[in-house]
C-alpha cells in the first residue's frame, strides 16, 4: 500500500505507470474515505442492534426478577415499616437498590463498548480509540435513569405492603 500525490502536469504520466505495472490498483482518497465511513457505519449499526437486543433482554430479566421476588420485597418493606420508618423511606431504599443495580449494569455496558471500540479501531483501522467523555456521561446517566425508573415502576406493588399483612402471614 502506498500513496502518491500528482500535480496537474503529472496526470498524463499516470497512463504510462499503469502500462508498466498492470496489476497496480489505484483509488482516490475520497473513495478510501467513503469505504472507511461505510465500514464504520456498518459496525455502528451492528453494535446498535446488539445494544437494543441487550436492553430488551435486560428489561425482561429485571421484570422477571421483580415478579419472582415481590413477596420477599413486601415482607422486607413491612419489616422496615415495623421499625417506625415510613413508606417514603422504603421508596428511598428501593431507589438506592435500583441505582446500585443500574450502576453495575451501566459500567458493564460502557466498559464492554469501550473494549469493543478499542479492539475494532486497533485491528481494523490501526487507530487509537478515543471515546467522547460527554457522550459516555450522557449514556451513563440515561442507563441509570432508565433502569432505576423501570425498577421503581415495576416494584411499586411491593411498596404497598403493611405491618398488618406481615403479621397475618406469620
Amino acid at each position: 500500500m502506498a500513496s502518491i500525490e500528482l500535480d496537474d502536469k503529472q496526470w498524463p504520466t499516470l497512463a504510462t505507470l499503469w502500462q508498466k505495472f498492470p496489476t497496480l490498483r489505484m483509488i482516490s482518497l475520497k473513495e478510501m474515505t467513503e469505504r472507511f465511513d461505510s465500514i464504520l457505519a456498518m459496525i455502528t449499526k451492528v453494535i446498535s442492534g446488539f445494544s437494543v437486543m441487550i436492553v430488551i433482554l435486560a428489561a425482561i430479566v429485571i421484570l422477571a426478577s421483580i415478579n419472582a421476588l415481590e413477596p420477599k420485597e413486601k415482607k422486607k418493606n413491612s419489616i422496615i415499616m415495623s421499625f417506625g420508618f415510613t413508606r417514603s423511606t422504603c421508596l428511598k431504599l428501593n431507589i438506592i437498590e435500583w441505582l446500585v443495580t443500574a450502576s453495575i449494569t451501566a459500567m458493564g455496558a460502557i466498559l464492554g463498548t469501550y473494549i469493543a471500540g478499542l479492539l475494532i479501531y486497533q485491528s481494523q483501522f490501526s487507530l487509537t480509540y478515543k471515546p467522547d467523555l460527554v457522550w459516555l456521561i450522557l449514556t451513563l446517566s440515561l442507563i441509570l435513569s432508565l433502569v432505576t425508573s423501570l425498577g421503581i415502576y415495576a416494584s411499586r406493588n411491593s411498596l404497598r405492603s403493611s405491618i398488618k399483612q406481615l403479621m397475618a402471614e406469620t
